[in-house]
């Protein structure tokens, strides 16, 4: 008998019934607000990034820490429909991986306008340049929020 493949134990490690507890709206619920609080505490230590770079730094690491817990629980919370290869999944997650996808593609869109029309709308009003930490922000939360949007979608949406 051949050895599971890494798609395969990764399948398992994701429909583990030790993630059971995780996957009630409820608490996916309550996980995704958790993730999205991060997010918020991240664009908080990126403003505080310039003048005080010793606890922007602590805090990052701490956030980074929470960060991918809050994640990896998430993913367990979806069996990982949003992440895993189509081999991986059955007709049903095949569907709820295209819709959770599609409405993040929404999401996304609509995201991506607001941060333009805030340059316009800086532009316009002829502001001086932003700091650092404006520019640091405009760069690292559109990219975290690209990596989770998927998954929050999923977890707030279906039942997996």
């Amino acid at each position: 008998m051949s050895s599971p493949t890494r798609t395969q134990r990764r399948a398992a490690r994701l429909d583990d019934p030790r993630f059971e507890y995780t996957r009630t709206p409820r608490v996916r619920r309550r996980l995704v607000v958790a993730m999205c609080g991060l997010l918020v505490a991240e664009a908080g230590l990126i403003l505080i990034a310039e003048r005080a770079p010793v606890p922007f730094a602590v805090g990052m690491a701490v956030l980074l820490i929470a960060f991918v817990l809050c994640l990896g629980a998430l993913k367990g919370s979806t069996r990982g429909v949003e992440e895993l290869p189509a081999e991986a999944l059955d007709e049903r997650q095949w569907q709820l991986r295209g819709e959770a996808y599609a409405r993040a593609y929404r999401i996304g869109f609509a995201l991506l306008t607001l941060e333009l029309a805030a340059v316009a709308a800086w532009l316009v009003a002829d502001w001086p340049a932003p700091g650092t930490n404006v520019l640091l922000g405009a760069i690292l939360l559109p990219f975290h929020i690209g990596i989770v949007l998927p998954t929050l979608v999923t977890a707030w949406h279906r039942q997996v």
